[in-house]
Formats: C-alpha cells, structure tokens, sequence
C-alpha cells in the first residue's frame, strides 16, 4: 500500500503491484470524471479488481464544497476593493472625507457618505446582472 497526492486530492494505492504510473492515470480520469460533473474530490482509493484497476472516489463534503466561477471570483474581488477604497479601516485615515489624488480637490461630511452609498448600491446592482 502507498500513497499519493495530486492537487489537493489525497490517492491510496492498496496494491503495491500496482505502478505509479498507473496509479496516477487512473485518479486523473476520476479527477477528470468529477469535474466534469461539477464534483469536487478529496480521496480516491485504487485497488486492484477482477476486470483491471477499482477507483473509489469520495467527494468533499462540507462548506467548501462551493466553488465560485471565475467571473463570481473577479466580481468578489472587485467588491472588496470597493470596499477597501471607499470605506477605509486605517487608524489615521478620516472617514468624512474623500480626496481626489487626479484633481487635488477634497470632499467632506455628509456629501461624502451619500456618494459612497451610491457608488456601493449601484456596483452592488450591476454585480447581479453579470
């Protein structure tokens, strides 16, 4: 018995008979397999059977599980860049107040809080139409 890993995929091999190479071609195929049904592995057992090589594949379960796509991925990170920029968490930096780097002018008070709210719910509604 021997293991491997691919990825994140954790592989037992039962059989020592069995080679890497064909211990590895065959948890490719299942990793393969899954994906393409939108599964995602975290072990796959190899043993020998009567007819060839036996691959057992256990899904993840969890809340991991999920997965993004990677337009979700890019949307969630411009999301918190937004809220990066427009609600900054420094000690020193003012909340009350917005200044533009391009033109040097300045905002402050409740005009600031009310653009930003702005911005957020208008980003927050075109999220969802990506």
């Amino acid at each position: 018995m021997y293991k491997l890993i691919i990825g994140n995929i954790r592989i037992t091999v039962s059989d020592d008979t069995i080679s890497h190479e064909q211990a590895t071609s065959a948890a490719r195929q299942s990793i393969s397999a899954a994906q393409a049904q939108g599964k995602v592995l975290s072990h796959i057992e190899i043993s020998k059977g009567e007819t060839g090589l036996e691959v057992t594949p256990t899904e993840k379960s969890g809340h991991r599980t999920s997965r993004k796509t990677i337009k979700q991925s890019l949307l969630d990170g411009m999301h918190t860049a937004i809220q990066e920029k427009l609600y900054p968490t420094g000690t020193f930096s003012n909340k009350d107040l917005w200044y533009d780097g391009d033109t040097g002018q300045e905002w402050s008070g409740e005009a600031v809080q009310v653009a930003r709210e702005e911005v957020v719910e208008e980003f927050e509604k075109w999220m969802k139409t990506v």
